[in-house]
């Protein structure tokens, strides 16, 4: 008894707080938006004076805004965001990967906003995709459990007509 208690405790889904969604959908397109800081410092001609070895302020706070991004993400995660809040930082992250393939790309080129939108699109049919295929599995696993459970009930009968009539 105490074990299925607890089995249904474990099971239960949490109630989630729209609060919490909000402010962890607003950290995940943070963590997207927080790669550009560095264009931001130099619109904005802000310069730090310690470049911590890197080659100008910018490298700096672009390796920093690399690193701190993703654990922004992860925390934003736990807060069980909205999902269309992860198609900010897809879309960002696309731009960055390009760059780095592409550095002479500027960030008005259309072909480069093309990418990171078909990127984008990409990703929400991969996930609608595997959404699908998980709800596939669970109904196949409970017509497989329905079936069983139909053949043990045919077995006991079966079981008892026989003990009945032996």
């Amino acid at each position: 008894m105490k074990f299925k208690i607890l089995t249904e405790r474990l099971l239960k889904k949490p109630e989630i707080n729209e609060n919490k969604r909000v402010f962890g959908s607003i950290l995940i397109a943070l963590s997207g938006l927080l790669l550009y800081l560095d264009k931001v410092l130099l619109f904005l001609n802000i310069e730090g004076t310690n470049d911590y070895g890197f080659a100008n302020f910018d490298t700096f706070i672009w390796v920093l805004m690399q690193s701190v991004s993703p654990l922004i993400m992860i925390f934003g995660f736990q807060l069980k965001p909205y999902f269309t809040s992860f198609l900010v930082p897809i879309y960002c992250y696309t731009i960055h990967i390009i760059w780095v393939f592409q550095p002479q790309m500027k960030i008005d080129n259309v072909l480069l906003h093309v990418y990171a939108l078909g990127s984008c699109i990409l990703f929400i049919l991969l996930l609608f995709l595997i959404q699908k295929i998980s709800l596939w599995r669970k109904q196949q696993d409970t017509l497989k459990n329905e079936f069983q459970q139909e053949t043990k009930e045919i077995l006991n009968i079966l079981k008892s007509k026989t003990l009945s009539e032996s």
